[in-house]
């Protein structure tokens, strides 16, 4: 199947079709698989949270509403949630500031949180120092692979990744919940 429009996708969800069910299925599988085990760093867990999530979704797929948002936020905040559920039964809880390190993380934790909270997301962007604004936007909006970053920036390959990690850090800061 070739990929569906968004609006056949909200269809398809709605009206819980097999075809669009299988193709979000197939599509977006190594991706969640992924973000559990990354998470939860136990591959069986991993794939039982994946079927998990799509259970949730056709539950959940008749009342799905359309907020303009990519089906990928969607899916990837109910991953997300049951992440959180997991570690909750499990007895421990999973503060949001504690997202994996690695550069793919950071890119799908800022995807998600772009297409789920957009105004806070570019509220917070827009109060970063230049530099931080900068090399986000060049890694994650432009998708510049990280040495491009560093010759536009005129850093070395290191000094951006320092300077990439400290931004993610500061945006992290600026989005998390105020602590009691």
């Amino acid at each position: 199947m070739h990929s569906p429009t968004h609006s056949t996708i909200v269809t398809g969800l709605r009206q819980r079709d097999p075809q669009i069910i299988g193709w979000l299925y197939t599509t977006y599988a190594p991706r969640l698989i992924g973000y559990f085990s990354r998470r939860l760093r136990d591959p069986d867990l991993a794939r039982d949270l994946h079927h998990e999530l799509f259970l949730r979704l056709l539950e959940r797929a008749p009342t799905f509403t359309d907020r303009g948002v990519p089906i990928e936020a969607w899916l990837f905040r109910l991953a997300h949630d049951l992440v959180v559920d997991t570690h909750r039964r499990a007895g421990r809880s999973v503060p949001l500031t504690d997202a994996a390190h690695s550069a793919a993380d950071d890119a799908v934790t800022l995807t998600c949180l772009h297409a789920a909270d957009q105004a806070a997301l570019y509220q917070a962007i827009t109060t970063l120092p230049l530099t931080y604004r900068r090399v986000l936007t060049l890694r994650f909006r432009d998708n510049c692979s990280l040495a491009d970053t560093a010759l536009q920036l005129g850093l070395s390959l290191s000094a951006t990744k320092a300077l990439q990690r400290r931004a993610i850090a500061c945006l992290r800061a600026l989005l998390s919940p105020p602590m009691a």
